[in-house]
C-alpha cells in the first residue's frame, strides 16, 4: 500500500501563526482608536443605548422557578441562545445524561431534526440536519454537518464521534455557518464543550449496570494545581454492552460494543489577562456491527438458498466487527488587552485509524461476501482570530485559519473481482493530502437601538492531492483478506495506468491536484421588541468541499466531484416568556441546494457526482415551559420537504431500472423524514430524604428512505425486481416506517444533591428499527443495519 507522506508540523504551525500577526496588530491598533471617545460621554446609555451589552446579550442565566438557558460559545462569543438570530438547540451534560445520550449517533434523539447513523459503528456517525448529510461511508468522506469539540473542527469523519461524558453542553446550529465555522457546515454544526478546569475541587464517579450484560464507568476530578494560575481536570470513561440480538451461526450475542475514552485538561492563567488550555485525548470503540438479510426471492430466500428466521436471529460467517482509534491534542490560548479586544490561538491535532469488517451478505451461506474498509487520518489545524470589545456600537470578529488533512483510505473484497467476480478480489489503497487556508471576518452593528444587524464572510483557498492504486486479486480461501497475489492493476497514479477491467483498455483518469477556491457569507437583521423577546431574519451561504471518490470498484470510480452550495433564507422568533418559566423559538426557513453531491451505492462501491438540484422547506417550533418549580415540559416539533428539483440521470444498482439512470426528480432527499417531533416531561417530588425526580421522553420520526433511488419507480427493472412484489420489498427494505420511541428514568437524590441512584429504561415500546441498508443483489438479498431494542437499567452517581 502507499505510505501517508510526513508532515512537517513544525513549519505548518509556523507559517499560520506568522499568518496571524497581521490581525493581532490591526487588534492593537483598533483598541487604541476605539477608546478616543471620551470617558464621560462613554457612561451615558439607555437601557437599548447602541453600544451596550443588553440583558438579552449577556451571558446565560436561570430565572428564579425559570427555565435554564445554555450559554453558547460557537459563534466566537458568549451568548445567550435565546438573543442569536439563527436556528439552536443547546442540551446540558445533565440533559444528555437523564436521556441516555452516550455518543454522537444517541444525541440524535434527543434534537428535532437532526438525523444520525452509522455502517461502522458508533464512532464514525453521519448527520443530517433539516434533510442534508451524506451517505459516503469511506475514510475521505466530506460531510455536510460539521463536528468540533471544545472549538477545535474535527476534519476526520471518524473523529467526530465524540463519546459524551463529562460535557458541559453540545450546541447544534442548524443552517450554513460558513462564516466562522468554515467548509463543511453547509447543513449546521454540532459543537461538544467538555466541562473545563475550576479553581474549585470538584469531580464525581458514576456506575452503570443493565440487561444484555451493560456495565459501565465513569469519572472526573478537577480542581487547582496553584491557585488561581493553574488547574487541572482528568476524565475517564468505559462502557461494557454484550448486544441485543443473537448469531445462531456463531452461538454468540450480536451488536454490542466496548469502547473507552479519556482526556486530560490543564487550564493555566500566568498573568491576569493570559490563558492557555492545553487538552489531550486517547480513546477507543469496537462495535459488532452484525447485518440483518431480507431474502428476494421465495420464502424470503436468496441465490444461495438461505433465509433469515427471526429478526433478532442473525447468522453472520463473515467477520462483522468495527474498530476505531482516536486521539488528539489541542491548544486554546486567550490574552485580553487592556482595552478589551482579545487574541485567541486554537491549535489542533487530531489522529484516527478506523477498520470495519463487514459480512455483507448477512448470511452464513458457503459463498462469502465479505469486506473491509478503513483509514487513517492525521489532521493539523490553527486558527487564530481577533475579537473587540461587546459592548461597542461595532463589534467585530475576524481572523486566519489553516488545516491540514493528510487520509489514507483503503479497502479489500475477497469476491468483489472487477475482472473474475465471485472468486477473485479487489483491493485499493488512495491517499488523499487536502490543505486548507482561509480568512475571515463578522462585524455587528447596532443600526438602532433596537435593531442590529450581523454580516459575516469567509473565503477559503482549498488544494486537494490523490494517489493510490486499486487492484485486483487471486483470493486465498484460509486468507481472503490477502492482497498480494494481484491479477490486474488497472489503477496506479504513479505510472498513469487507468485500465478498465471488463475490456482490458486504457481509459483517462481524474487530474490528481485540484484546488477550490470558495467563499461563504451571511447577513442576518435582530430586531428586540423587548428585552425578552426577539425577531430575526437571515441569509446565508456555504458550500461543501470537493473530493475524490476513493471507494472503487472499477477504474471510472476513481474521480474527482465538485464543490455544493447551499443557500439559506430563514427567519424567526425567539421569546422568554412568564417571568423566564417558557422560552419558545419558531423558526422558518427556505433551502436552494446547487450543483447537489449525491453518493449512490453501486452493486460494489460507491460513487459521488454532481448531479443534482435540490430545495427545502420547512419550519422548527421548539421550547421550553416550566408551570411548577418542581415540574418542566421541553418540547420539539420540525417539518421539511426535502426534494430534488432536478435529477433526471440518477444512477442505480443494476438490477433496479436494468443499468439505465433513474429520473428522481420529485423524489424526496433520502433519509428526511418530514416530521421528526420531541417531548420531554419531568417531575421532582420532593421528601424527607431528599427528592424523586420522575421523566420520560419521546421522540417520533416520520416515514424515510435510505437510499436516493429506493423509493424510485423504475422503467426498465432487471428480472430479479420486474414484479411489482420484488419492488414494494425494495422500498420497504430500505427505508424506516415511522416510528415513536420512549425512554423512563426514575431517580432519588440525597438532600445534599451529591448522591443520585436512578432506575431506567430505553425504547420501552420495544421498537425493531433499521438505520441503513445496501442491496447484494447479486445474491438475491439485502443487508440492513438494526437499531437497538428495550434495554433497563440502574446507575450510582456520587459527587464531592
Amino acid at each position: 500500500m502507499n505510505r501517508i507522506p510526513t508532515l512537517s508540523y513544525v513549519t505548518t504551525f509556523v507559517f499560520a501563526l506568522s499568518a496571524g500577526t497581521l490581525p493581532c496588530v490591526c487588534a492593537s491598533f483598533a483598541a487604541d482608536l476605539t477608546d478616543t471617545q471620551p470617558a464621560a460621554k462613554r457612561s451615558k446609555s439607555s437601557r437599548y443605548a447602541p453600544g451596550t451589552t443588553m440583558a438579552s446579550d449577556r451571558p446565560a442565566r436561570k430565572d428564579a422557578g425559570g427555565v435554564e438557558e445554555i450559554t453558547v460559545r460557537s459563534t466566537r462569543r458568549t451568548q445567550r441562545s435565546s438573543t442569536i438570530p439563527a436556528s439552536i438547540v443547546a442540551l446540558s451534560g445533565n440533559t444528555l445524561q437523564t436521556t441516555g445520550v452516550r455518543d454522537a449517533l444517541t444525541l440524535a434523539h434527543d434534537v428535532p431534526g437532526l438525523m444520525a447513523e452509522t455502517t461502522s459503528g458508533s464512532a464514525n456517525p453521519r448527520y443530517r440536519l433539516r434533510g442534508i448529510g451524506t451517505n459516503d461511508f469511506s475514510a475521505n468522506m466530506t460531510t455536510a454537518v460539521g463536528v468540533s469539540e471544545d472549538d477545535v473542527f474535527l476534519d476526520s469523519g471518524a473523529s467526530q464521534g465524540v463519546p459524551i461524558y463529562d460535557l458541559d453542553h453540545v450546541e447544534v446550529f442548524r443552517g450554513p455557518q460558513g462564516t466562522l465555522q468554515g467548509k463543511n457546515t453547509t447543513a449546521g454544526t454540532v459543537n461538544y464543550y467538555t466541562k473545563r478546569p475550576t479553581n474549585h475541587l470538584d469531580g464525581y464517579v458514576r456506575g452503570t449496570a443493565g440487561n444484555y450484560g451493560r456495565l459501565g464507568e465513569e469519572g472526573a476530578i478537577g480542581g487547582p494545581i496553584v491557585k488561581d494560575r493553574l488547574m487541572a481536570r482528568f476524565a475517564i470513561t468505559n462502557q461494557d454492552f454484550s448486544g441485543q440480538y443473537h448469531d445462531s451461526y456463531r452461538k454468540e450475542d450480536a451488536n454490542g460494543y466496548q469502547y473507552y475514552d479519556m482526556r486530560g485538561e490543564i487550564l493555566a492563567k500566568p498573568t491576569d489577562n493570559l490563558s492557555i488550555l492545553v487538552k489531550g485525548h486517547i480513546g477507543r470503540n469496537k462495535t459488532d456491527v452484525e447485518l440483518d438479510h431480507v431474502g428476494l426471492l421465495a420464502g424470503g430466500k436468496d441465490d444461495q438458498g438461505y433465509a433469515q428466521t427471526s429478526a433478532r436471529n442473525l447468522q453472520n460467517n463473515g467477520r462483522s466487527d468495527a474498530t476505531t482509534r482516536r486521539s488528539g491534542l489541542s491548544v486554546n490560548a486567550q490574552y485580553a488587552f487592556a482595552h478589551g479586544w482579545t487574541l485567541t490561538d486554537i491549535f489542533g491535532l487530531e489522529w484516527n485509524h478506523f477498520n470495519v469488517f463487514s459480512d455483507d451478505d448477512a448470511s452464513p451461506a458457503p459463498i462469502d461476501y465479505q469486506e473491509n474498509i478503513g483509514g487513517v487520518a492525521r489532521v493539523l489545524s490553527n486558527e487564530i482570530r481577533v475579537a473587540s470589545p461587546q459592548s461597542k456600537k461595532i463589534r467585530y470578529i475576524g481572523g486566519v485559519y489553516y488545516m491540514r488533512n493528510l487520509t489514507q483510505s483503503y479497502s479489500q473484497q475477497p469476491l468483489y473481482s472487477p475482472v473474475d467476480f465471485g472468486a477473485g478480489g479487489n483491493a485499493s489503497s488512495f491517499n488523499i493530502n487536502t490543505q486548507d487556508a482561509a480568512v475571515f471576518s463578522a462585524i455587528s452593528v447596532d443600526l438602532m437601538p433596537r435593531l442590529t444587524l450581523d454580516v459575516g464572510a469567509r473565503f477559503t483557498s482549498e488544494t486537494r492531492q490523490a494517489n493510490g492504486e486499486a487492484w485486483a486479486y487471486a483470493t486465498q480461501a484460509g486468507s481472503p483478506y490477502n492482497t498480494s497475489d494481484r491479477v490486474l492493476t488497472y489503477i496506479n497514479t504513479n505510472t498513469n495506468t487507468y485500465i478498465d477491467p471488463a475490456t482490458g483498455s486504457a481509459i483517462s483518469g481524474p487530474t490528481l491536484k485540484k484546488t477550490f477556491n470558495r467563499d461563504s457569507e451571511d447577513a442576518s437583521l435582530k430586531y428586540r421588541f423587548n428585552s425578552n423577546i426577539m425577531g430575526y431574519l437571515r441569509y446565508a451561504r456555504g458550500f461543501r468541499t470537493g473530493n475524490y471518490n476513493t471507494y472503487v470498484a472499477t477504474a471510472s470510480d476513481f474521480s474527482l466531484y465538485n464543490p455544493e452550495t447551499l443557500t439559506d433564507y430563514e427567519g424567526g422568533v425567539k421569546a422568554r416568556l412568564w417571568k423566564g418559566r417558557a422560552q419558545i423559538n419558531l423558526s422558518g426557513f427556505h433551502y436552494d441546494y446547487d450543483n447537489m453531491q449525491v453518493t449512490i451505492l453501486q452493486n460494489t462501491g460507491t460513487h459521488t457526482t454532481n448531479a443534482a438540484s435540490a430545495v427545502s422547506n420547512g419550519f422548527e417550533f421548539e421550547g421550553q415551559v416550566r408551570p411548577l418549580d418542581n415540574f418542566l415540559a421541553t418540547f420539539g416539533v420540525t417539518y421539511q420537504d426535502a426534494h430534488y428539483t432536478s435529477f433526471t440521470n440518477a444512477s442505480a444498482p443494476t438490477p433496479f431500472n436494468g443499468g439505465n439512470p433513474v429520473n428522481l426528480s420529485g423524489q424526496p432527499l433520502e433519509r428526511a423524514p418530514r416530521v421528526t417531533a420531541n417531548l420531554l416531561l419531568s417531575y421532582t417530588l420532593p421528601v424527607s430524604f431528599g427528592d424523586f425526580a420522575f421523566q420520560t421522553d419521546w421522540r417520533y420520526t416520520s416515514r424515510y428512505r435510505f437510499q436516493a433511488w429506493s423509493d424510485a419507480t423504475p422503467t426498465t427493472p432487471g428480472a430479479l425486481l420486474s414484479s411489482a412484489q420484488a419492488q414494494a420489498l425494495v422500498r420497504n427494505a430500505f427505508s424506516q416506517k415511522p416510528v415513536l420511541m420512549g425512554n423512563v428514568r426514575v431517580a432519588w437524590h440525597s438532600l445534599d444533591k451529591k448522591t443520585e441512584v436512578s432506575f431506567w429504561m430505553h425504547n420501552i415500546t420495544n421498537q425493531l428499527t433499521y438505520t441503513n441498508a445496501f442491496g447484494e443483489f447479486f445474491n438475491g438479498n439485502i443487508s440492513r443495519y438494526p437499531g437497538e431494542l428495550r434495554s433497563f437499567g440502574f446507575e450510582v452517581f456520587r459527587s464531592l
